[in-house]
């Protein structure tokens, strides 16, 4: 049996912090909000803030007890300005992205100098949920696996395809565990994390090579029944909960000929992801920096905007896509806006209506 592990961590991390939220901040946020709400796209696009070195966007809308959300492409963040015993002040979504690429500890450092701008003073953080997750190749056929193969606390169980191709399993839905077993090239397709390539590449990886991945989501109800409250505690017992996770919450076995099925043998891929190991190494990340604004891949800007071009060109009689074809596309689009715009009382010219359209993108890209 073939078992090659390629990579391993925290994916997913949402924490709190409890403090006052300063009231200068509280203002700021109220008027961004409204901004955000307005019918008019010029106000629209001031709706942002600067906090540290974060371009964040202002949302129109809160989020359940939270009254604003900001977000970039490293956090989302929802704030209250309730003083309730109950509902911590802030809570935080961290990009998966930028735990694989600049590592829990950088990330960390950088989020709780955002959060001392927003609060009077910076509590220590709690974890709310976390997800823990190998990366590996196995040339065990996984669309094999039967249900009754599964020993499992979870009641739910669901197996999954894209079209004909099986992509894993998931089980425990919904719970304060639940774990994911799914084909990660796969999904690549769907979410382009083309970043984890280069990871995979390091341990061994050829592209072609299908890579699953385990993964197990951890809710606050259990980790508070783990002692985990902070990140230091969960970094000092991430191989006890992986340990839990893959011997006492759910084990694949081989059917045997016992009517007990605890006693069936582990199967030996499962042994293997049980020996996984985390180490404080496995947080530290790839590389030194990456963006923080939401910006479109390349690909997507440049295959929709060729999109357009192709068409404009087919209408107008073009052969191919050269600066003849580009500049009669802006000068049609000038008389073009001209016109649309002629009755809208909010836009000077054409040129305030384009800029105001890029400032837009501007906010919805987190740049300043």
């Amino acid at each position: 049996m073939t078992f090659i592990e390629l990579n391993k961590g925290i994916d997913s991390l949402y924490v709190s912090f409890r403090g006052i939220l300063k009231e200068n901040i509280k203002e700021q946020l109220e008027e961004k909000k409204f901004q955000a709400q307005s019918t008019d796209e010029k106000e629209q696009s001031m709706a942002k803030m600067i906090i540290e070195d974060h371009c964040f966007e202002v949302k129109d809308k809160g989020k359940g007890l939270y009254a604003y959300v900001i977000v970039d492409a490293w956090y989302h963040i929802q704030i209250s300005p309730s003083q309730s015993k109950t509902l911590p002040p802030v809570y935080i979504q961290i990009s998966s992205d930028v735990l694989s690429r600049i590592g829990i500890n950088d990330t960390m450092t950088d989020l709780r100098n955002v959060i001392k701008t927003l609060l009077v003073t910076l509590d220590i953080e709690t974890v709310s949920r976390a997800d823990l997750f190998v990366d590996f190749i196995t040339d065990v056929n996984l669309e094999t696996i039967r249900e009754i193969e599964w020993i499992r606390r979870a009641k739910k169980l669901h197996r999954y395809w894209m079209e004909t191709t099986f992509t894993g399993w998931s089980i425990g839905l919904g719970g304060g565990i639940s774990a994911r077993l799914y084909n990660k090239t796969k999904e690549i397709e769907i979410s382009h994390k083309e970043y984890l390539k280069s990871i995979w590449q390091l341990k061994g990886w050829s592209e072609g090579q299908t890579v699953w991945r385990l993964e197990f989501e951890l809710k606050r109800d259990f980790l508070k029944q783990m002692s985990v409250n902070t990140l230091s505690d969960l970094i000092n017992i991430c191989n006890d909960l992986w340990r839990y996770c893959t011997n006492d919450w759910l084990r694949l076995v081989i059917e045997g000929d016992s009517e007990n099925r605890n006693r069936w043998d582990t199967h030996p891929l499962w042994n293997m992801l049980q020996q996984v190991k985390h180490q404080p190494g496995d947080y530290t990340g790839i590389m030194r920096s990456i963006s923080k604004g939401r910006i479109p891949n390349e690909r997507k800007l440049f295959l929709t905007g060729l999109g357009y071009l192709t068409a404009y060109a087919a209408m107008k009689g073009f052969d191919s896509i050269d600066e003849f074809t580009v500049l009669g596309f802006l000068s049609d689009m000038r008389i073009y806006l001209k016109s649309y715009i002629k009755d809208m009382d909010i836009y000077e010219d054409y040129t305030d209506y384009l800029e105001t359209k890029i400032n837009l993108k501007k906010r919805k890209y987190n740049i300043a």
